[in-house]
């Protein structure tokens, strides 16, 4: 079972590498995704690199390498490691799921495009964290 949840955090994950990578190296894609318009200062370009971009493909790219290596190597200081990187990054996924519910709830912003977001982020929240779920369970 645990190995199944390392595998389905290795492709969520993957995902998460994808897209931070695009939107490192499309700013205008990582805008139309979140429906966000930079400004016209010249630095609107810049931030949607950085945190769409930059802090996406860090995080998921070093949390993938941990979970591929632990699956390689089957070391268990990586796999602690691991364990502790998919958890942070699941929650952040469920954060921003969190966050979409409040809008929709608090601010009248249930659009299909946020309910189809909703179910994106608590699925990846849920396939990355899968070997911690499976770890504190067992």
């Amino acid at each position: 079972m645990i190995d199944i949840a390392w595998i389905v955090s290795a492709l969520a994950l993957a995902i998460g590498v994808y897209l931070g990578g695009r939107g490192l190296i499309d700013p205008k894609w990582a805008s139309r995704l979140v429906r966000l318009q930079a400004d016209d200062q010249g630095g609107g370009f810049a931030e949607f690199r950085a945190t769409f971009g930059g802090v996406f493909l860090g995080l998921h790219l070093v949390g993938l390498g941990f979970v591929v290596f632990y699956l390689w190597q089957g070391v268990p200081m990586i796999g602690v490691a691991a364990i502790g990187a998919v958890a942070v990054l699941s929650a952040g996924w469920g954060g921003a799921a969190l966050g979409r519910l409040i809008a929709i709830w608090r601010d009248g912003a249930d659009t299909p495009f946020n309910r189809f977001s909703v179910l994106f982020e608590v699925l990846l929240a849920a396939a990355i964290g899968a070997p911690w779920v499976v770890w504190v369970l067992s």
